[in-house]
């Protein structure tokens, strides 16, 4: 029997170069092994291309436009949001605490001046314009006419007012005499910084008699105006008057006039546009807080003297008043609010006319400004409504959260009944920091 060595019983040693490899593999394989020899002779410029397979992955590098265009929106993206921040405001929208009243022909008084804060008080408020309009003058006739003008009167006699009673006669430096055409009271003289002041009224005054000669110029006058009636007393020296502007108008002879139907429909449509430019500057300069009834205001034109504009042409001129009686509105309101509403709690508010509201005022004289008392009575519904400080309700906002409005509404309960906010961008959940970035509008 044959003897078996054990070399022949032990499987023959294979080379690890002997065991056979996949054609991804052997692709692999190749690969390196050419980079291999690249590297060897290219010295160190060896660049591995097939690194991700012969580690196992089949991830491919990702695209350099995907790579820059997604790096772009997400810098587009904080761009917008940061913009969106910075330029962030809110609205806050106020409904304010109100309360309904009516009046069926109330009655009530008020004073042109009085310390008591129980009394209601008003003022007046003074605006006078001027205007014409040149028109055609086609007939002629024979006119006598007086010449007119402004004087200031001065009291430099003393403390005391002196009152001048219509008719009164001035007397220029020239000798020609001219009379105020309306009583006026000139007040007396006050110190100021140690220096008397003497006391000043304007007025009007028409010549004595009629023609060119009593037609004078600011710029020719010598001398102030005398009051004749005081020779002999010391007030002849106290009172005088200064020209404000030229006494003109005086004339007698033919003149070219307006018809009479051309100058009425002329008067009347100067008169329309006067009593809107009156009102408008009434307002204008009204102060903010005060208050002005519909039809609260009196006004009185008058005929100033005709321009001669061209041979056969005149501008017809008006001059208009307008006094308007005004009151406090906080004052207005917190009154009738006591007189209106049931425990009132006496906070500040606001007296705000409804559209059917309607005021009658009436003093001793038909003329309102120179009432001292005035009864007034009133029908229409208004509002009463609580001021709040919205300037203050603003700064309480700053850099808040929404939820904070509920704190606020506890914090301003007496004022206002309700906050809500409208934020841009509609996102944003914070007041912005900047006060001038916060809105506060009324829901009434």
């Amino acid at each position: 029997m044959t003897k078996k060595i054990i070399n022949d019983m032990l499987p023959s040693k294979r080379s690890i170069r002997q065991i056979p490899l996949s054609k991804d593999k052997k692709a692999d394989y190749q690969d390196l092994k050419k980079e291999i020899v690249d590297l060897e002779e290219n010295k160190g410029n060896f660049k591995p291309r097939r690194v991700n397979k012969i580690a196992g992955g089949n991830r491919k590098p990702l695209n350099p436009k995907f790579v820059i265009w997604l790096i772009a929106i997400i810098c587009l993206l904080a761009l917008f949001f940061g913009v969106s921040i910075l330029f962030s405001s809110a609205t806050v929208i106020v409904t304010p605490r109100t309360e309904k009243i009516t009046f069926n022909n109330d009655a009530y008084s008020a004073k042109l001046e009085s310390a008591a804060a129980t009394d209601l008080t008003f003022e007046v408020l003074k605006v006078k314009e001027d205007l014409g309009e040149t028109v055609e003058a086609t007939a002629e006739k024979q006119v006598s006419q007086k010449a007119s003008g402004k004087i200031v009167i001065y009291n430099n006699y003393s403390t005391s007012p002196q009152r001048l009673i219509n008719n009164t006669r001035f007397e220029a430096a020239n000798g020609k005499v001219y009379r105020i055409s309306t009583s006026v009271i000139i007040p007396g003289q006050n110190k100021e910084s140690g220096k008397i002041i003497p006391g000043s009224v304007e007025a009007t005054v028409v010549a004595d008699q009629a023609g060119e000669d009593y037609n004078l110029k600011v710029s020719d006058l010598k001398g102030d105006f005398k009051i004749p009636g005081f020779k002999g007393d010391l007030r002849y020296v106290g009172f005088y008057a200064l020209l404000k502007e030229d006494i003109v108008g005086g004339f007698i002879g033919k003149q070219r006039i307006v018809a009479d139907d051309l100058r009425k429909s002329t008067e009347d449509a100067l008169k329309g546009k006067l009593k809107d430019q009156l009102l408008k500057e009434l307002y204008a300069i009204k102060p903010e807080n005060y208050f002005l009834f519909k039809d609260g205001y009196s006004l009185d034109f008058s005929d100033l003297p005709d321009t001669a504009v061209e041979t056969n042409k005149v501008q017809i001129n008006i001059e208009g008043i307008l006094n308007g009686v005004v009151f406090n509105n906080s004052k207005l309101a917190k009154y009738l609010a006591t007189q209106k509403i049931a425990n009132f709690d006496g906070l500040p508010v606001t007296f705000i006319p409804a559209d059917n509201l309607i005021a009658t005022l009436k003093g001793t004289s038909p003329v309102l400004w120179k009432n001292d008392a005035l009864d007034i009575k009133i029908t229409g519904d208004a509002d009463i409504k609580w001021q709040y400080d919205s300037t203050a309700l603003k700064r309480d906002l700053l850099g808040r959260k929404e939820t904070d409005l509920k704190s606020l509404s506890a914090k301003y309960k007496d004022s206002i009944l309700g906050l809500k906010v409208l934020f841009r961008p509609v996102w944003t959940r914070y007041f912005p920091d900047n006060i001038n970035k916060i809105k506060v509008e009324e829901n009434i």
